[in-house]
């Protein structure tokens, strides 16, 4: 009798510890526009869920990381019924802005203005529109992007992005120490629409599936200064006779995206792994005139070192078979600092991109409360090249494939700066200059606005 006495207080025991370590209640406190539901779901937490300190830290990550609130604390404290009640201090970010941008960068120069929603509906729904008119990259976006419908693991996102684009297309590299020159110019345009849709499992993981329709169609082509007609197009005697680059005609698409994300942000300081594949092919099916394919597989690693200290690894291999002229992979500019946009081309590319950031000082600034100063060191490398220069609708410049190996290969390194405020995702202010190894040429990249160089 004293043994069976003895189990049902141990039993008794065992319920009630169990239970003390189990959230019985939830509270949101501060959030002035962000509901009670939409911080829960980002949080991770729920009624029932047994409470840790690591559960807490998990918790602070994720609404941190969401870009939604300036401030986060969650505190707990034992209930008088048992259980644990668990108290969130979520304060909101001022969460739309209209901004105008400035760019001075190689090859386009220019400016526009955008507005920007990040907590639509106080659900953590995004809306974005910008416009900008440049030198070399003129164009219109619109994006509304629903990261949970009704809460549920499944989201959807739909987007469209008109396109007035100069396009320089720059001589075959044939020498590894080299910076190849550029040979003709081309008015691109391109009229984009396209749905996603997807789940997220486990938090990380997502698979999303998109479908995409966009019309292009090319200006007359112009020899740079130079150049001669039959460096542009085989054959080639004078200017009548140089050929677009390629075809006009419908690019329908669809995307399949698989992807894997444990980053965290940590106001401007980041943290954990992405990994992310994506397989993409043209529908001759829905119209497509053109008929393609491409695989692209990225890996991102962020580690942050005394406190404000933060070093970002990207590394990236792209495949793509008979892609048009719009699709092909593109080296330089802002992912290679050091060299003009798009000045290598092709349909292999190979890349890898390192970034130590640190924070230098802060200043006051009104209306955002604090500027934090980052200085950045980096180093860029591309290897972009033809494996089969025999598109069908292509005109390549004459020797493409033929370069050799090594030729392609480019690398970069430089400083730069970036300026953050607490209250606001991305940097207001970047600059960076780039040298190119290879070319031995100095390039400047600098941008004003809600926008990243």
């Amino acid at each position: 009798m004293k043994t069976f006495l003895l189990s049902i207080a141990l039993c008794l025991a065992f319920a009630n510890t169990a239970l003390a370590d189990k959230i019985a209640e939830i509270v949101v406190v501060e959030n002035t526009k962000t509901t009670d539901d939409t911080v829960l779901y980002i949080a991770n937490l729920e009624k029932g869920d047994s409470w840790s300190e690591d559960k807490r830290a998990a918790a602070i990550v994720e609404l941190v990381s969401s870009g939604l609130f300036k401030d986060v604390d969650i505190f707990s404290e034992p209930t008088l019924n048992g259980g644990i009640k668990v108290t969130i201090v979520a304060k909101d970010k001022h969460s739309w802005v209209i901004a105008p941008t400035v760019y001075n960068q190689p090859t386009n120069k220019g400016g526009g203005v955008g507005f920007g929603e990040n907590n639509l509906f106080g659900q953590n729904k995004k809306l974005l529109l910008y416009g900008q008119v440049a030198t070399g990259d003129s164009f219109l976006v619109a994006a509304y992007i629903d990261p949970s419908i009704g809460g549920s693991a499944f989201h959807w996102a739909f987007d469209t992005f008109l396109q007035n684009q100069r396009v320089i297309e720059y001589a075959v590299p044939t020498k590894f120490l080299e910076s190849p020159q550029p040979l003709r110019q081309i008015k691109q345009r391109y009229l984009n629409g396209g749905a996603t849709v997807g789940v997220t499992l486990f938090r990380s993981l997502t698979f999303d599936a998109r479908l995409r329709g966009a019309y292009v169609f090319f200006g007359d082509p112009i020899l740079k200064l130079n150049a001669t007609p039959s460096q542009v197009t085989e054959g080639a005697v004078n200017a009548a006779d140089i050929l677009e680059p390629g075809t006009d005609g419908w690019d329908v698409s669809t995307e399949l995206t698989l992807k894997y994300d444990r980053r965290a942000n940590w106001y401007g300081i980041s943290t954990g792994n992405k990994y992310q594949l994506t397989y993409s092919k043209a529908l001759p099916e829905l119209g497509s005139d053109f008929k393609y394919d491409y695989v692209d597989l990225s890996w991102v690693r962020a580690r942050k070192y005394f406190e404000r200290h933060n070093l970002v690894l990207k590394s990236g291999v792209a495949y793509g078979r008979d892609l048009p002229f719009q699709q092909e992979f593109t080296a330089g500019g802002t992912a290679l600092r050091g060299y003009k946009g798009g000045q290598f081309r092709g349909d292999f590319k190979l890349a890898f991109n390192a970034e130590y950031s640190v924070h230098m000082f802060s200043i006051p600034f009104p209306l955002l409360e604090r500027l934090a100063v980052r200085g950045l060191a980096f180093a860029d490398s591309r290897y972009v090249m033809f494996r089969d220069a025999d598109g069908p609708g292509r005109n390549y410049l004459p020797n493409t494939g033929t370069q050799s190996r090594f030729a392609p290969f480019k690398n970069a390194v430089g400083l730069g700066t970036r300026f953050f405020a607490r209250s606001i995702v991305l940097p207001l202010l970047g600059l960076d200059v780039g040298y190119g190894l290879e070319s031995g040429a100095i390039e400047v990249y600098f941008a004003i606005g809600l926008t990243d160089i």
